[in-house]
């Protein structure tokens, strides 16, 4: 019941393939909105731009033109001027003098903000809930887990990154906090432009899943500190893998 309100049993990772998506939409039946009852223009090409930045579709440096988005989502530039200044109060694109709203290029500074912060929340979530796990709690992250294992098992990485996130989500919903919960969406929402770069690395799907092992042995034994130990070990490893990745040029997916 838990994962099912938290929309944690939808998949929500996708991975361009060429001009077609995993489901095999050309980016033209992308752009064609699909009129929802009950959802405005603008957030549906809020929501549309938003997954699309979130897979990386736009290279970091692209500018992003009122017009030719209006004509990609069939829309008037209206709701496309909503989305781009929704967006750049996210983080997710960035206003820049004489080009205007474009595709924030990442830095070292972005991988140890985001992820130094992400470090915090989630050991602040065990700290403050860890005590309050129960058999309920226990089924739901013990059944995430298992699905982790069973994709990254299958070399099936969307699908093993996809767990990822509901994992840490668990932990930092678990609270019942809305003010952390929207903290760390924000943080998210960074989280999954670095995480789809990785998505062709089955070494690094193995080791990620076995130190959410870790934590999760920890939060089982209700040992605060192991939990903890092992929380910032899996952040210092994430860290170093960006940077490497960064640093090396091996970041870059659109080479």
């Amino acid at each position: 019941m838990y994962l099912y309100e938290q929309g944690l049993l939808t998949p929500k990772y996708m991975l361009q393939n060429g001009n077609e998506d995993v489901n095999g939409r050309s980016m033209e039946q992308k752009g064609k909105m699909d009129m929802n009852a009950g959802m405005t223009k603008e957030m549906q090409v809020y929501n549309e731009l938003r997954e699309a930045i979130l897979r990386n579709e736009y290279a970091p440096g692209t500018v992003l033109v009122e017009r030719k988005l209006s004509e990609v989502y069939h829309v008037s530039r209206s709701p496309v001027r909503y989305a781009l200044r929704q967006l750049v109060r996210e983080g997710l694109l960035a206003e820049e003098p004489g080009k205007g709203i474009v595709v924030p290029a990442y830095t070292l500074e972005d991988i140890l903000g985001v992820y130094d912060l992400l470090e915090v929340l989630q050991i602040y979530a065990l700290q403050v809930s860890l005590k309050n796990y129960d058999a309920s709690a226990d089924k739901t992250l013990t059944q995430i887990m298992e699905e982790t294992k069973k994709a990254s098992t299958g070399g099936d990485l969307i699908e093993r990154m996809d767990w990822d996130v509901k994992f840490h989500n668990f932990i930092i919903h678990y609270v019942h906090n809305r003010w952390l919960d929207k903290m760390f969406e924000l943080l998210l929402n960074q989280k999954r432009r670095f995480d789809v770069t990785s998505f062709e690395d089955l070494e690094h799907g193995r080791e990620t899943t076995m130190q959410h092992g870790k934590i999760y042995e920890a939060i089982m034994a209700r040992d605060l500190d192991a939990a903890i130990s092992a929380e910032k070990e899996h952040s210092q490893y994430i860290k170093q893998y960006y940077i490497s990745k960064l640093v090396t040029g091996r970041y870059n997916i659109w080479q």
